[in-house]
């Protein structure tokens, strides 16, 4: 576990940079620099393209999550595995092409008003799409040769640093809005170019076919795999987006925006979950090689403790300080109120259920994953249907958190009844009673005036993080209910005092 500890602690110090730019860039710059119709467009051009993406993978990443054990071999060039990863990528990109030439005309019918914008800017997708796709191959190899975090500080914070810098070039009148989208896309690219070069410097660079040599066997189970994780991983995706898809066809690209830059909030609370699972996903593929049910037991009990822990902590920092962060936004983005709110809720019980999926992707039973997610799309789409005709984007939040609890109840039970691994425990149940005790106690202060200066309601907010951050971790080291935080904080203690 140390060095999973180590590395999820030096990503989500990067990560939580990131987030301290993309929260003055997606959640304060932008809906104050566009209109809702643009913020709606960048918010659907990406989710779309991360739908794409993974599709064009073809399952490869999660393949070799499973399989690159029986590749690894760095003097044979890890038998071609870059170079396989990479030219199957190119196939299934080749397609996505083919498939956004032939949909165009069904887009450009089924959208209207506001989200006309939309066709405008369609084939953004394709370049879009090829960045966010390469760039996941070559971050998922360097997680697979444990470094995941320079991805990790890349996609997190230095494109993030860039999309602000082109939104400061668009404030500043120095380029038209088309011309904003060329330089939004241009982070994208460079941060994809920046991968490439890490994997350069870190002698990692193999695309030559002359070791790829694939037993029948290992050829069949990797097809397999692929296909199944392909599924697993586009439904996924398809969950994640179809929300902002439904949004756009029934509300338009104004209630797009409002929903994605919630979500931009809601996400931040999921962050220390990202970093971990980059990290534990090589370690747990390893140990189904060795069958080390032991260490994947620890992995998983202790991913949801710690993760429950990091999540509680950011959910109720960002629940109080809601009235404080509407006072920075336009008045029409307050119908996002209760949508961070329902978003974060489901990225809370994602994050309790710590490395479930990742067990279950890398466990002989890996198939039942895409199962459940492929019943887990219908679902979404009927909640949807039903949900955002009557409460808008309230019920387009409501319908995406009970998704997530219905498949991660699914998951936890497989898990549990397949390896017999439950890693629930009191600690759990007290960091949720803790948390809800914190979040009344902050709230219970009253906030600053509606004519209070922005200096005024800054101290407020960090004056209420400050007592959330005190009372709870407090109260959890005080429990000692993690050993991985005290012991953390022994080490820091020892070093610094």
């Amino acid at each position: 576990m140390g060095i999973i500890k180590r590395q999820t602690i030096q990503s989500s110090v990067y990560t939580y940079a990131g987030v301290a730019v993309g929260f003055l860039t997606q959640g304060l710059f932008f809906p104050n620099l566009f209109s809702k119709a643009q913020v709606g467009l960048l918010t659907l051009l990406i989710s779309l393209a991360q739908v794409l993406a993974q599709f064009a993978n073809l399952g490869t990443n999660g393949a070799g999550g499973r399989y690159f054990p029986y590749f690894r071999n760095p003097d044979r060039q890890h038998n071609g595995y870059l170079f396989l990863t990479s030219l199957t990528t190119l196939v299934g990109f080749g397609l996505c092409v083919l498939g956004l030439w032939l949909a165009r005309p069904w887009f450009i019918a089924s959208s209207g008003g506001e989200s006309a914008l939309f066709t405008d800017y369609y084939y953004l997708l394709i370049p879009l799409t090829l960045f966010t796709v390469y760039f996941a191959v070559f971050d998922n190899y360097s997680r697979l040769l444990y470094n995941p975090v320079t991805g990790t500080v890349l996609q997190q914070f230095v494109q993030r640093l860039l999309i602000l810098l082109a939104g400061v070039i668009y404030w500043l009148g120095w380029v038209t809005f088309p011309q904003f989208l060329g330089l939004w896309l241009l982070a994208f690219f460079l941060q994809t170019m920046l991968m490439v070069v890490s994997v350069v410097r870190d002698k990692a660079l193999f695309l030559h076919r002359r070791f790829l040599n694939l037993d029948p066997e290992l050829r069949r189970n990797l097809t397999r795999y692929a296909a199944l994780t392909l599924t697993t991983a586009l439904s996924s995706q398809i969950i994640l987006t179809i929300d902002k898809v439904m949004i756009n066809s029934k509300q338009g690209l104004g209630d797009t925006g409002v929903y994605g830059t919630a979500s931009y909030f809601a996400a931040v609370i999921a962050v220390p979950a990202t970093a971990l699972y980059k990290v534990s996903g090589a370690l747990i593929a390893e140990s189904w090689k060795t069958n080390d049910l032991e260490n994947i037991a620890s992995i998983y009990r202790k991913s949801c403790l710690n993760q429950l822990i990091a999540g509680c902590l950011v959910f109720v920092g960002v629940a109080a300080n809601l009235p404080n962060v509407f006072r920075f936004l336009p008045p029409s983005y307050e119908a996002g109120y209760y949508v961070i709110l329902w978003l974060g809720l489901g990225k809370l019980i994602d994050m309790a259920t710590g490395v479930n999926g990742i067990i279950l992707n890398t466990s002989r039973f890996y198939t039942y994953d895409s199962l459940f997610f492929v019943v887990l799309i219908f679902i979404t789409i009927a909640v949807n249907l039903y949900l955002i005709p009557r409460f808008g984007i309230n019920g387009a939040a409501i319908g995406a958190a009970l998704a997530t609890f219905l498949y991660n109840l699914a998951r936890t039970l497989f898990v549990g009844f397949a390896f017999n691994m439950q890693p629930f425990t009191w600690r759990n149940g007290l960091v949720v009673l803790l948390g809800a005790g914190v979040w009344w106690i902050s709230v219970q202060y009253p906030y600053p005036a509606p004519t209070a200066t922005t200096t005024r309601v800054l101290l407020d907010m960090a004056g209420r993080s400050a007592l959330i951050t005190a009372l709870f971790g407090g109260a959890v080291v005080g429990f000692s209910l993690s050993s991985d935080i005290n012991q953390t904080i022994g080490q820091l203690r020892k070093r610094f005092l």
